[in-house]
């Protein structure tokens, strides 16, 4: 496993970072634990959870893994907050009350006396970013965050942040988790560029798009019972929402290309994103070590530049504007 330098910090991150959501939903804590020294044991050693994951449970089962393993040391603990977390009026957001609170819990359930990277895990409308950022400052200068990031944010919002931080605060956020794919690639127009501009390190989650650039989807065949898509537990991952012509073709293509290769759907899929010229840390999920073992494997797959080609073209879409009028006038030079 490969470890680059994430972002403006001095932290050196495992290429693949590992989504945990799944824990305390499809994934019980004694698989989950096993599944962590799979990650682990294979070099990972970014571990990203939220604080509204299953009501906590994912945090509580991280934490067990903590204690149990006694690596803390060893790896990056990432977690969020936004999300609500209880019925109260001030249980969701990012007031200064919602996120130190967060804080408190979070760090009861994962059994340490630090988070690594605390992300806001979706624009909050309401509360001002001095007000914020403010507040990640106290958290750092009191040692229970090392580095903040966000997720979910527009570009002018980050940007926002970024400016009170700088007038009002010390510590700026380094970091930006947003969804990215072969199938979902509009963060090429603007975030990715950001974060190469204000050298943010990114995190890409679901870079198989719930499943369906794993290969257990194929063209004119029915969809797994057992899949995400098959039970119909996600909003965005239903087939409505991703089977058309596009998607197929770009699965297709991938396909092809695991065969030309000998590599796994899902391990053709991560690295063309590990091939981009911004550096991005896909966060990968599992149920299985199956699943998990076959995702760590894109860590030695280096794509031919052909192949990079193939999938660039067939997942293109088209930008919208101002973005295709900068790309067709503006200086590229």
């Amino acid at each position: 496993m490969e470890y680059k330098r994430f972002g403006s910090t001095g932290l050196r991150m495992s290429q693949i970072a590992f989504g945990v959501q799944t824990f305390g939903w499809s994934v019980s804590e004694e698989d989950a634990c096993r599944l962590l020294d799979v990650y682990t044991g294979a070099g990972g050693n970014y571990i990203d959870t939220a604080d509204s994951y299953n009501e906590g449970r994912s945090e509580e089962i991280t934490g067990s893994w903590i204690g149990r393993s006694g690596r803390r040391q060893d790896v990056i603990l990432g977690t969020k907050v936004f999300f609500p977390t209880g019925d109260g009026p001030n249980d969701c957001g990012h007031s200064r009350k919602h996120i130190i609170d967060s804080v408190e819990r979070s760090l009861r359930r994962l059994g340490t006396d630090h988070i690594d990277l605390l992300q806001l895990h979706c624009f909050d409308r309401q509360t001002p970013p001095d007000e914020i950022s403010l507040t990640m400052d106290i958290l750092v200068r009191s040692g229970k965050i090392r580095y903040w990031g966000l997720s979910n944010f527009t570009g002018s919002e980050i940007m926002k942040l970024r400016f009170a931080s700088l007038t009002t605060a010390n510590a700026l956020p380094v970091s930006l988790q947003l969804e990215y794919s072969l199938l979902v690639r509009s963060s090429e127009w603007e975030l990715l560029p950001l974060c190469a501009d204000q050298d943010m390190g990114a995190l890409a989650w679901s870079p198989l798009a719930g499943g369906w650039l794993s290969g257990k989807y194929r063209r004119g065949k029915a969809l797994p019972c057992d899949s995400r898509a098959g039970v119909g537990d996600r909003w965005d991952d239903n087939a409505d929402q991703r089977a058309d012509e596009r998607t197929w073709r770009i699965i297709d293509s991938l396909a092809a290309i695991s065969g030309e290769t000998g590599a796994d759907i899902a391990a053709v899929s991560l690295a063309w994103m590990m091939s981009r010229k911004t550096p991005v840390f896909p966060l990968i999920g599992a149920r299985t070590e199956q699943q998990l073992s076959a995702n760590l494997a894109a860590a030695d797959l280096r794509l031919s530049p052909d192949h990079i080609e193939e999938l660039d073209r067939v997942s293109a879409v088209s930008e919208p504007y101002p973005y295709s009028f900068i790309n067709r006038y503006g200086r590229n030079d």
